[in-house]
C-alpha cells in the first residue's frame, strides 16, 4: 500500500497573510523527507477554512522545495477550466519536474455558496455527466494521450510544450458513477471517502473490476482519500482534530472563517442549528483519528474493504507544527524509509 498527502492548506486565526501556503511548501518538504509517495494539493474557493484556489501555481512551489515524491492536483476542478488551458498547465509543470507530476481532475465547482458557482460563469458543455465526459475526453485529446474522432472540430488541437507527455490523469469522485467513469476511460481513480463515506468500498471495487485498459499495459489504481489524525494517543487526536470538524459544521452554515485554536474549539457550545447540520451533512465514519496503533488498524480496515491501492491522507490542524507533526507518527506507523531519521 502507497501513502500520500492530500493538502488542502488550512488556514488559522491569526495567521499572517499567505500563511497557508508557507505552511503548505514546509509541509511539502517534510513529506518528501518522510518517504510519502505524493503529495496531491485540492481546489477549493471562498471557503474561509482552507486557502488554496489555483492549484496549478502552488504545485510548481511544491516541486522546486522538493526532490523525490510525487506532486500534483487532488484536484484540478475541470467545470472551472477550459482543457487546452490545464493541458497546457500540466505539460508545462512536467516540463519543469519531469517524471514527479500527476494531474488529478474532479467535476465540482469547490465552492459551497452559489455567487461563486455563478461568478465560475459554468458553461452549459461542461456541466455534470456527458458534458464533463466530453471535457475529459478534450484534455486526453489535446495532451496526446487519446485522440478525438477524426470529424470532431477540435481533433487537430495539442496542449504547448507538445515535447513532454501529458502527466499521468486521475479522476477524482465520491460516488460510483465517477468510478464508472474512469474505469471506461482507462484512468487512475481517487475516491473521496472524506465526503461520501457509504460508497468508497463499492465504488472502488466497481472501477477495479470493469476499468478497460486504454492502452496496453495499463491498469487500474485505486487511491482512498481519508481524513486522517495520528495523536500521541487517542484523546490527543481527538482535540487536534476539534477545529477542522467545527470549522465543517459551521461552515455548512455559511460560515466563511479560518481555524480556531483547539481550546476554543473544544469548549465551543454547539448550537440546535449546529448540532443539527453536524447530525445531516457531517460524517466522521471515515475518518481515522487516534494514536498511532488505532490510525494503523483504522487505514488498515479500509484498505482491506475497498481494495486500495493507495490512501492519501488530509489533516488539518490549526497548528501546523502539529500536522506535521501527525503525518511524522503516521509515516512511523506504516514505516515508511525515512521516518526514522525525521524531526519535525
Amino acid at each position: 500500500m502507497l501513502l500520500s498527502v492530500l493538502d488542502q492548506a488550512p488556514t488559522r486565526r491569526g495567521g499572517a497573510p499567505g500563511h497557508a501556503f508557507r505552511d503548505a511548501l514546509a509541509l511539502a518538504e517534510h513529506a518528501d523527507r518522510l518517504g510519502f509517495h505524493r503529495f496531491w494539493v485540492a481546489e477549493h474557493h471562498a471557503l474561509g477554512s482552507v486557502a488554496i484556489s489555483a492549484p496549478e501555481v502552488l504545485i510548481g512551489q511544491v516541486g522546486t522545495r522538493t526532490e523525490r515524491i510525487r506532486i500534483g492536483a487532488g484536484g484540478m476542478l475541470l467545470p472551472n477550466h477550459r482543457p487546452i488551458h490545464v493541458a497546457e498547465q500540466f505539460r508545462c509543470l512536467e516540463a519543469l519536474h519531469p517524471g514527479r507530476v500527476d494531474l488529478g481532475v474532479g467535476r465540482s465547482e469547490g465552492a459551497l455558496d452559489p455567487a461563486t458557482v455563478a461568478a465560475f460563469a459554468r458553461p452549459d458543455d461542461n456541466a455534470h455527466g456527458a458534458g464533463f465526459e466530453d471535457q475529459i475526453d478534450e484534455l486526453l485529446a489535446f495532451g496526446g494521450v487519446r485522440a478525438l474522432p477524426a470529424d470532431h472540430p477540435l481533433a487537430s488541437v495539442r496542449a504547448a510544450p507538445t515535447d513532454v507527455p501529458l502527466p499521468p490523469v486521475f479522476l477524482l469522485g465520491s460516488s460510483v458513477s465517477s468510478a464508472a467513469t474512469a474505469a471506461r476511460k482507462g484512468l487512475g481513480y481517487g475516491f473521496a471517502a472524506h465526503t461520501n463515506t457509504q460508497d468508497a468500498a463499492t465504488a472502488l471495487l466497481r472501477y477495479r473490476e470493469t476499468f478497460v485498459p486504454a492502452r496496453p499495459g495499463d491498469r487500474p489504481h485505486a487511491i482512498l482519500a481519508l481524513k486522517v489524525m495520528v495523536g500521541v494517543d487517542d484523546e490527543h487526536a481527538r482535540a487536534l482534530s476539534a477545529p477542522s470538524h467545527l470549522n465543517h459544521v459551521q461552515a455548512r452554515l455559511g460560515s466563511r472563517h479560518p481555524l480556531v485554536p483547539v481550546d476554543e474549539a473544544l469548549a465551543h457550545a454547539y448550537s440546535d442549528a449546529e448540532r443539527e447540520v453536524e447530525a445531516r451533512h457531517v460524517d466522521t465514519r471515515a475518518d481515522v483519528a487516534g494514536g498511532p496503533e488505532a490510525v494503523r488498524a483504522g487505514i488498515e480496515a479500509a484498505v482491506a474493504a475497498s481494495q486500495a491501492d493507495e490512501v492519501i491522507a488530509i489533516t488539518n490542524t490549526y497548528d501546523p507544527v502539529e500536522r506535521r507533526a501527525s503525518f511524522a507518527r503516521l509515516a512511523g506507523v506504516f514505516d515508511l524509509p525515512a521516518a526514522a531519521a525525521l524531526s519535525v
